[in-house]
């Protein structure tokens, strides 16, 4: 690695904000890309073709990985450029299914990298001093890359970039095969319009890791980790239309952020928060309509009800496993050589849903769902085509309606805990308590959306409190549709009955207790000062 002399001055590099979508194809599909009459009748000049070969670097223990940064030198011919990249580096305010990342660009003479520019300011803190002497190569990508620039509009220019090659680590490889989408200039809604000409005329699916992300699990042999939701940035000037922007992008990111994590299926938790973003983006879209209307993508065929019943019967079979035969496993009473056939057939009844949700979740349909709802939202109309009297309560402050949307929430699921689910939860009979379950759920998410205009002092007792009763309630619908599983499963084969009913029965003693103390968690919800 070269250094520079002791009194040689860095050249100062300003961070470039490198805006993109990432489209990964079938290898077969990628050599119509860029002879598509769509895109070639809005392309300036021909298509480009070069070969790269990109070498990362870290530290054997990832210090720059870890710290959010990758480093490369890429060779174009007889070019070396170095670059210096964030990593997954969205943020709240972000648009979803779009990594917007800053990076810094170096020409070099060779190949090794050059320690020199590292020392310029504000790129310094990024590559530690003492982390620079353990650089070593990571992994390589190799691909070949069709490069076309695309002016959908006057004021819009986009650089599609078509890779074809591999990621290699070691004795590991990963297939590279996608087209990158880069935002030179315009809107960042254009990019979803560009994205939605390909989907219908070549099969896509929204990328959501960079090439040092895969690069890096290819190093670890790490399984993709689900994604928790982030906290929203609403802040009291946030006017509606930028709440809501900022709540579906939240959304449409958790969906997307976790695919990764589903698809590998080494962790459940990836398919739970798929379906948590879901229910988050059908909150939020009941909840907006009568300012923003109902995007195009939700009209025909309601996509996202859709999609989240794709995933939800693989879900059912997880949490049965989770939440049911395992705890029961755990017990005195549990028959280890029945419980242990019962987990290898509710492993084996989960495998065709499973198969269904991956399905789904690389279907066509999804991708085209994610797409088109992230396009109607960048583009706008929705706010700047809206009658004037709609137009005056969307440029309004966000915290100035949030209360009454709260309070209207609010009374409907305290309304449902009285007159629906009766004078004793505990009595009441399991529809009525399901009913109250959905509408505490509906509260949760729209408290969750707007907790940030409020201070934390006032929102945790509540959420704590409503968090409590809707744990207990969502526990014990988990157990009906539990014994339900069990039931189904066991009616062919007799030889799973005594486990089946064993667990069933432990289930029915949980929720017998859960449900006596559902009086008092629901009187100290409705008893909760409310935040708002």
């Amino acid at each position: 690695m070269s250094s520079a002399p002791q009194n040689a001055a860095p050249t100062a590099v300003s961070a470039v904000r490198e805006v993109e979508m990432k489209l990964h194809l079938d290898p077969r599909d990628l050599s119509r890309v860029a002879d598509l009459p769509a895109l070639k009748e809005k392309a300036e000049g021909a298509p480009a073709v070069r070969d790269l070969r990109t070498v990362y670097y870290d530290t054997p223990d990832r210090r720059l990985f870890l710290g959010g940064v990758a480093l490369r030198v890429r060779q174009d011919g007889d070019r070396f450029v170095q670059t210096l990249k964030t990593i997954n580096a969205a943020t709240p305010g972000d648009s979803a299914a779009v990594a917007i990342r800053k990076k810094w660009d170096w020409a070099i003479p060779t190949a090794a990298p050059d320690m020199t520019p590292l020392d310029a300011e504000g790129v310094a803190a990024l590559v530690p001093e003492d982390a620079r002497a353990a650089l070593v190569p990571q992994f390589t990508t190799e691909f070949r890359r069709t490069t076309l620039l695309v002016r959908p509009d006057a004021l819009t220019s986009i650089e599609v970039a078509v890779d074809d090659g591999q990621i290699t680590a070691g004795n590991a490889c990963a297939r590279i095969s996608e087209v990158e989408l880069e935002l030179k200039s315009g809107r960042i809604g254009r990019l979803f319009d560009i994205a939605l000409t390909l989907q219908r005329r070549v099969p896509v699916r929204i990328g959501t890791e960079s090439k040092a992300e895969i690069g890096d699990r290819l190093v670890t042999g790490r399984l993709p980790a689900p994604v928790l939701p982030e906290p929203l940035g609403l802040t009291p000037v946030t006017t509606v239309a930028e709440a809501y922007r900022h709540i579906v992008r939240h959304g449409l990111r958790l969906l997307l952020a976790n695919e990764a994590c589903a698809l590998a299926g080494g962790d459940v938790e990836g398919l739970h928060q798929m379906r948590v973003a879901l229910r988050r983006l059908r909150t939020a879209i009941r909840l907006f309509r009568p300012l923003a209307g109902v995007p195009d993508a939700c009209r025909a065929g309601n996509d996202i009800r859709w999609f989240s019943r794709q995933l939800g019967p693989a879900r059912d079979w997880d949490v049965l496993l989770s939440h049911g035969i395992a705890p029961f496993a755990a017990t005195e009473k549990a028959p280890a050589d029945g419980i242990a056939a019962l987990t290898a057939a509710v492993r084996e009844a989960r495998r065709a849903p499973a198969l269904a949700a991956v399905e789904a979740i690389q279907s066509p349909r999804c991708t085209g769902l994610i797409l088109a709802l992230g396009a109607w939202l960048e583009d706008g109309a929705w706010q700047s085509g809206a009658a004037p009297e709609v137009r005056s309560q969307l440029d309004r402050p966000m915290a100035e309606l949030s209360g009454p949307w709260l309070a209207a929430q609010h009374a409907k699921a305290l309304k449902a805990g009285v007159s629906k689910a009766g004078r004793d939860l505990d009595s009441a009979d399991a529809a009525a308590r399901d009913r109250l379950r959905r509408r505490l759920r509906k509260l949760r998410h729209t408290a969750e959306f707007f907790r940030g205009l409020y201070a934390e002092t006032a929102t945790v007792p509540f959420i704590a409190a409503l968090d409590t009763l809707l744990g207990a309630l969502d526990a014990e619908h988990d157990a009906a549709v539990a014994g339900d599983r069990l039931r189904g499963l066991s009616a062919d084969r007799p030889e799973q009955r005594p486990a089946a009913e064993g667990t069933t029965r432990w289930l029915a003693k949980q929720a017998d207790k859960r449900r006596k103390a559902l009086p008092g968690l629901w009187k100290a919800f409705r008893d909760k000062p409310v935040f708002w």
